[in-house]
């Protein structure tokens, strides 16, 4: 029998992976064990522990791989907006919408972040992951600066108090969203969405 290579351990790796996150998913994190991974994927457990010597690891790893989407949107986007802060970020927040609501992977990842997952010991947080994947606050921070110095918001917007308002407003309707995606049709929506937030922007005080 051929010896495997090491691109076909990365393909397997990558198999248990991507079984790993439906069912993280569908049946939570918790409830899910190593072996029900490894029955899925067509391997044996001895295969899995080969990989990941845990399921907090191979949890961890799920995220250690995952792009961050709207940095990926705003790299495409920002030399078409490139002196208005404000229409970058909704045009960003939009985009980011939409590829959710399509986007089958960010789908699971988001139903595991938000509805099947209790964080516990060595596992990276719910805020850790937020912050890497979908909302920075560092990065938000710096685009609220920016606008308030364009005069696009006003100059007296409390930042801090703004981010976490934003953070709450765009948690809320995900996690609604996943729980009764037939209450928001969130690709046509998603201009709607982010429009009632920059009103509130643009009345900060």
């Amino acid at each position: 029998m051929a010896r495997k290579t090491k691109a076909d351990a990365l393909k397997t790796r990558q198999h248990l992976i991507d079984v790993a996150i439906t069912l993280f998913a569908k049946k939570g994190v918790s409830t899910t064990t190593l072996a029900d991974i490894a029955d899925a994927a067509g391997m044996t457990r001895g295969a899995i522990y080969w990989h990941f010597d845990s399921k907090i690891s191979l949890f961890n790893e799920i995220w250690n791989i995952q792009p961050c989407i709207s940095q990926e949107i705003r790299r495409k986007l920002k030399p078409k907006f490139q002196d208005d802060d404000l229409q970058l970020l909704r045009e960003v927040t939009i985009e980011t919408l939409k590829v959710i609501s399509t986007d089958r992977r960010q789908h699971e990842l988001l139903q595991i972040l938000y509805h099947s997952c209790e964080f516990t010991g060595e596992m990276y947080s719910e805020r850790e992951i937020r912050e890497r994947y979908w909302f920075n606050r560092e990065r938000v921070k710096k685009i609220l600066r920016n606008c308030i110095s364009k005069g696009q918001i006003p100059v007296n917007t409390n930042i801090e108090l703004t981010i976490t308002l934003i953070q709450g407003y765009f948690s809320g309707i995900i996690k609604n969203w996943l729980m009764q995606p037939e209450n928001l049709n969130l690709y046509e929506q998603a201009p709607d969405v982010v429009d009632n937030l920059l009103v509130m922007l643009k009345k900060s005080s």
